[in-house]
């Protein structure tokens, strides 16, 4: 794997710390203290203090996928089996990343971050109707169900359900947040 610019890592590193601290919120003069460089040193490499931010919730995303990706599922025979496993991976990295509580409450409305947000939630809408489809041809779901739309309104619950579980004290295990998730998402399909 190739190595982040010097300087780079220690900038995300740093606001992620100040991110937590803060509540949400960098300041500049904290974030060259904690991380040893310079406001110069941010614009070199983010070219501002919104392009940090967008590059920590790239970081996280990035994250999200491999932890949810299929070489991440058991062999399941049925679809159901699979997509409840990826469920379990998507709630244990959130439950994993104390940053996931301010990402997707207080970072996603600042704009760059929001419409990044936007993009990467389209793309896991689109692969969601395709995997749903393919449970379709594989005979596991209701073929008269609309992929797509399917595929949306889980991605939606996903999104807005882990954040209401983030937010909540006590918060549930992984495993009663997963089948608290994976009750909506069944209750959203037809099984066969």
């Amino acid at each position: 794997m190739a190595r982040a610019p010097v300087g780079r890592q220690q900038l995300l590193d740093a606001a992620r710390a100040e991110l937590l601290e803060g509540n949400g919120t960098v300041d500049l003069h904290s974030l060259k203290r904690r991380s040893g460089l310079s406001t110069g040193a941010l614009y070199h490499h983010f070219g501002s203090k919104a392009g940090l931010l967008v590059a920590v919730y790239e970081q996280f995303h990035a994250g999200l996928v491999a932890a949810i990706a299929d070489d991440t599922l058991p062999d399941a025979q049925h679809w159901s089996a699979r997509e409840r496993a990826r469920t379990r991976n998507f709630v244990a990295y959130h439950f994993g990343d104390p940053l996931a509580g301010l990402l997707l409450h207080r970072i996603a409305v600042e704009p760059e971050v929001a419409e990044l947000e936007a993009g990467a939630l389209a793309r896991l809408m689109a692969a969601a109707g395709r995997n749903i489809r393919q449970g379709q041809l594989d005979g596991d779901i209701d073929a008269q169900i609309d992929a797509e739309l399917a595929g949306s309104c889980i991605i939606g619950a996903l999104r807005f359900g882990i954040a209401d579980l983030l937010r909540r004290d006590p918060r549930p295990s992984i495993d009663e947040a997963t089948e608290r998730l994976w009750g909506v998402i069944a209750g959203a399909l037809t099984f066969r």
